[in-house]
């Protein structure tokens, strides 16, 4: 009997000992379930954001709280790389925060310089013992761990991104492999970026050559363009319209004489009466600055803020003859403010008017060359546009974001 009781309480004990072993084995198969399933979506989260994300700091912030509750470090950098030798800290979260800000490593000094010059991936637990981590000034000198990934596109080295512990805390093989996956989204990003600034760098320089090109064939109207792209802006943007016709207004002021690079120097210098035939001549600078902009792709869309900018408002003007809302109103906008800068400025045909003078043809016009609603916004719009003529108009007004809205 005494050994049957025995047999059960064997039994009984091994049972609930698997039973107890099952359980954690399933809480743990669970806890693992639950964080591949936060790590899944992070990613989602974060790949779905990073593009619509308006600079690099929003984006390392989602990225820092996402890595913070994954791998419970208590601080975070991203260290630049500047192109020769040296890795600036550029954002940091974390309570030494003011201190790694004021820090700075060679390529191969310290741990994240290491991880710059191996360009490959590393974690240091007890990073404090270590001779390879390097102490940060005004930092006490506790128990850490070290997490560093290089941000690499292409081979190329942008940057290294750290995550620290603090309190004894360490790190494991699966935290390097995950932190790994959020930093190469970031160097997608960080090239990525780095090629837009590339091509609105070449975008600017090819609109200030246009211009240049432009104002060296007809010297008269030096700084005519940006005093229209101007004038333009100002309209549009008190007449409430949205981004990308605002920036068609934009380029399109810059642009609109594009078209006189295909005149020929002697009739846009003529100081004597000008004979129709050359006047005619001289009407084809919107058609030929069409056809140019319309072969550049990034242009496109201004293409016909520049076609329609001599049209008037009552179809009297040229080169289509459109008339009222068959004009787009970029060209509307623009034809204005290209009449307000060539009465202020004046041309060898016709001396200059003050800008009220100016205001006043505006008016006298309004309805048959000119669309009421921008004449009005000009008249609202006075002190602007005298502000324009207070002061040189130089090439920074190109150096804006909203250049490239979509147009």
């Amino acid at each position: 009997m005494n050994s049957i009781l025995t047999i059960i309480s064997v039994l009984l004990v091994l049972s609930i000992g698997l039973l107890v072993y099952t359980v954690l084995k399933l809480r743990e198969a669970n806890l693992k379930i639950a964080k591949q399933t936060l790590i899944l979506n992070s990613v989602q989260k974060l790949s779905r954001k990073m593009y619509q994300l308006e600079n690099r700091e929003f984006f390392f912030t989602e990225m820092w709280s996402i890595l913070k509750q994954i791998t419970d470090a208590n601080e975070f950098t991203y260290f630049k790389f500047d192109g020769i030798d040296a890795l600036i800290p550029e954002f940091v979260e974390g309570i030494y925060k003011e201190q790694i800000l004021k820090s700075r490593l060679k390529i191969g000094e310290g741990f994240s310089g290491k991880v710059a010059l191996d360009k490959t991936p590393q974690y240091l637990n007890g990073a404090n013992k270590s001779s390879i981590a390097k102490h940060v000034p005004g930092t006490p000198n506790e128990d850490s761990a070290l997490l560093a990934a290089p941000v690499i596109f292409n081979s190329e080295l942008y940057g290294v991104i750290l995550l620290t512990k603090l309190g004894g805390k360490s790190f494991n093989k699966e935290e390097l492999n995950i932190t790994e996956i959020f930093v190469n989204m970031a160097s997608s990003l960080i090239a990525g970026s780095r090629l837009v600034s590339t091509i609105k760098s070449g975008f600017i320089d090819m609109l200030k050559t246009l211009i240049t090109a432009v104002e060296l064939k007809d010297t008269y109207t030096a700084g005519h363009s940006l005093r229209v792209s101007r004038i333009s802006e100002i309209i549009a943007k008190n007449m409430g319209l949205p981004k990308n016709e605002v920036t068609k207004c934009k380029i399109g002021g810059l642009l609109h004489d594009i078209g006189k690079i295909g005149i020929s120097e002697e009739i846009l210098k003529k100081d004597t009466p000008i004979t129709q035939d050359l006047l005619t001549e001289i009407f084809r600078h919107p058609e030929l600055g069409y056809r140019l902009i319309k072969k550049l792709k990034t242009l496109e869309g201004v293409s016909e803020t520049v076609l329609y900018h001599h049209e008037w408002y009552n179809g009297r003007g040229y080169p289509k003859g459109l008339k009222d809302g068959q004009i787009p109103i970029s060209s509307r906008i623009v034809h204005v403010a290209d009449a307000i800068d060539a009465m202020v400025s004046g041309r060898p045909h016709s001396k200059k008017k003050t800008l009220d003078e100016t205001f006043s043809e505006l008016v006298d016009f309004s309805g048959t060359q000119f669309d009421p609603k921008v004449v009005q916004t000009v008249l609202n719009s006075k002190d602007e546009v005298k502000s324009v003529y207070a002061e040189e108009i130089k090439e920074t007004i190109l150096d804006d974001e909203e250049l490239f809205e979509v147009l």
